[in-house]
């Protein structure tokens, strides 16, 4: 009856009780996430069958196209009403280009969901696509990853970088993709100003010129959440004045961006003119309720030893990288395979354990 109360277990039963309460749980948790992950596999395997039919009833010249497309408007009225939202004129046109882009059955990774084809169909190159969706698939990374991971452009990134190995071990490993925002998923390296139309030879100040002139595509090219706050802020220290060529605000990590540019090669003395800018933004800048601001010095080069052995004993406020054009195509396409196979020869043992989830759906 409604009031009466559960019989708990005796104090010295609790334990087993606990026990038996949380395998319990893990046993539903474990059954539920099985279950999703099949029903989004079948999901998939839907969409794309839907997709081949539409494309052979659309192929026969410019005329059936035509009247495809009226069929399509037909179709998404007629499904949408008996299916769902799902399957209306606009989610049919998405199926049809998921079939376009991946023809081939056994392409389509079991692997990722239809929000990562989602966002791997925007993508117009065939080999853009199937490098995202091996590393989607081996580091198990949720669409939102897999989105700021193509919006950081790491496929440009990956022909720049100095080791294919370096590179891999930076990316999200795998089931890391809800972690709280950290300083190394927002800031890249290298940074590609392909865009700023410098001629051979520059200044730093042609340089942060050029910046401020295309300001909107290097702010896509820092990544989301980066707003612009000043250029050659002023800082007067011991009666000497100092600049900061450009400084931005980001928004998930709530602090100041410093950014310092230089031509050459990064120097110690670099790190050191970067560190007395963050100590005085910190005490003159940054305001009630933000983090410690950072630093990110962009050169021209840099090397490896003399940044780790600077930055070994550094917390994530300094950061250090390059901006670069990329390289030829053919270069990029042997980087690309590198990459990808480092990522997936270090957490090879991770895919495993997740085809052994598979196989027991």
């Amino acid at each position: 009856m409604g009031g009466e109360h559960e019989q708990m277990p005796a104090p010295r039963e609790e334990a087993g009780y606990a026990r038996l309460l949380a395998d319990l749980r893990a046993i539903i948790a474990g059954g539920r996430g099985r279950a999703a992950a099949a029903i989004n596999r079948e999901l998939v395997a839907t969409y794309w069958a839907v997709g081949a039919r539409i494309v052979r009833e659309e192929q026969g010249g410019a005329a059936r196209a035509a009247y495809g497309e009226r069929t399509l408007v037909q179709l998404g009225r007629v499904l949408g009403q008996e299916f769902g939202r799902g399957f209306g004129e606009r989610s049919l046109r998405y199926m049809r280009q998921f079939y376009l882009a991946y023809p081939i059955r056994n392409a389509v990774r079991a692997e990722l969901g239809w929000t990562h084809y989602r966002a791997l169909m925007r993508l117009p190159d065939p080999a853009q696509r199937e490098f995202y969706g091996r590393l989607a698939a081996t580091g198990r990374w949720s669409s939102r990853q897999l989105d700021r991971e193509i919006g950081a452009r790491l496929f440009e990134r990956v022909g720049l970088s100095r080791e294919a190995g370096d590179l891999a071990a930076t990316l999200p490993p795998p089931a890391s993709a809800d972690r709280a925002l950290a300083p190394t998923d927002v800031f890249k390296d290298p940074y590609i100003l392909d865009f700023l139309g410098l001629e051979d030879t520059y200044s730093e100040r042609d340089l942060e010129a050029a910046i401020l002139r295309n300001i909107e595509r290097f702010l896509l090219e820092l990544g989301t959440d980066f707003c612009f706050v000043a250029r050659q802020r002023r800082l007067t220290i011991d009666g000497e004045d100092y600049h900061i060529d450009l400084v931005f605000y980001h928004r998930s990590l709530c602090c100041l961006v410093l950014v310092d540019l230089k031509l050459g090669a990064f120097v110690p003395a670099d790190a050191a003119q970067m560190q007395l800018y963050l100590e005085w933004s910190k005490r003159h800048d940054r305001r009630e309720g933000e983090e410690e601001p950072i630093g990110l010095i962009l050169c021209g080069s840099r090397g490896e030893e003399v940044v780790e052995l600077l930055l070994s004993s550094q917390t994530n406020r300094l950061r250090v990288a390059q901006y670069l054009l990329p390289e030829d195509t053919a270069a990029l396409q042997a980087r690309l395979a590198q990459v990808t196979a480092a990522y997936e020869e270090l957490h090879e043992g991770a895919a495993d354990g997740m085809n052994e989830d598979q196989r027991r759906c």
